[in-house]
């Protein structure tokens, strides 16, 4: 029996000796790239709006902040009722990053109304980005081309073709950092 008492205490001894060595093992860091996003940070910060939409001038309120953990920005919108179309708010989310492989940029939006897509660009040419759509809910296609008129001033014109191939209306917004 005492022959048997010092094997296990040395068991018991490498065993704890293991297990404290594993413990001590940090993990492998993941790497934490964020996109490099500062070609739109002028964006950030709260916008006021006026889109021309089917003869109608619709206000917008647009604010652009930081959102996980640096890798998008999100710009929550709030347009009032502004025609006999719309008897409610329309809300929207955007979120906006740069794909550093594909050297793209990329937004996707949703509203309250149901309505989704997404659009890549790109990039900056000179003063003006222009996205083209990748998917709507409405099956419609088109550009959206924002100019930078400056840091606190921009004017877009979206425009594109429903479903069945038929131009939709040019909507053009213009809007000024508060």
């Amino acid at each position: 029996m005492a022959k048997m008492m010092p094997a296990f205490v040395l068991a018991a001894a490498v065993l704890a000796c293991s297990a404290g060595a594993r413990a001590q093992t940090a993990p492998t860091p993941v790497p934490d790239m964020k996109p490099d996003l500062s070609a739109m940070s002028f964006m950030l910060g709260t916008w006021s709006c006026k889109s021309h939409v089917r003869g109608s001038e619709r206000p917008d309120t647009s604010t652009t902040t930081m959102d996980l953990d640096g890798r998008w920005m999100r710009s929550h919108d709030v347009a009032p009722p502004f025609d006999k179309f719309r008897s409610r708010p329309i809300v929207t989310d955007t979120f906006t990053t740069y794909n550093p492989d594909l050297k793209i940029w990329v937004s996707t939006w949703v509203d309250n109304f149901g309505g989704y897509g997404t659009v890549t660009s790109p990039g900056w040419d000179g003063n003006k980005i222009t996205w083209t759509t990748v998917v709507s809910q409405d099956g419609s296609t088109g550009s959206d081309t924002t100019t930078k008129d400056s840091d606190t001033h921009t004017t877009d014109v979206a425009n594109g073709k429903d479903r069945d191939g038929k131009p939709t209306p040019t909507v053009t917004t213009v809007c000024s950092k508060s």
